[in-house]
């Protein structure tokens, strides 16, 4: 078997997922490969960007609200100032 380099690995990780029809069939690839606190960071990662991108709450407001650390939102408002135009129009149409 030929060995995969962790980009790789990642890559095809994704490409299981474009594979995938059904909710089912994400909820048992996640299931098999993420726990549930690596599912919740992804949750609580997708919240975050969206009140972000919704910019109507101070990060100190997300913070209470969401329970989640400073450390997290600042990150995450820092990622979404270098994002591209196109993510960016990309995850407002999917989130807001």
């Amino acid at each position: 078997m030929k060995s995969q380099s962790g980009e790789d690995g990642w890559w095809q990780f994704i490409e299981l997922c474009r594979q995938l029809k059904t909710k089912q069939q994400f909820d048992e690839l996640f299931d098999l490969f993420l726990t549930i606190d690596e599912r919740n960071d992804i949750k609580d990662r997708l919240v975050l960007i969206r009140e972000l991108l919704q910019g109507e709450k101070t990060q100190r407001e997300i913070a209470a609200e969401h329970n989640i650390s400073i450390a997290k939102i600042s990150r995450g408002s820092n990622y979404l100032k270098i994002i591209s135009k196109d993510l960016r129009r990309f995850l407002e149409s999917q989130l807001l």
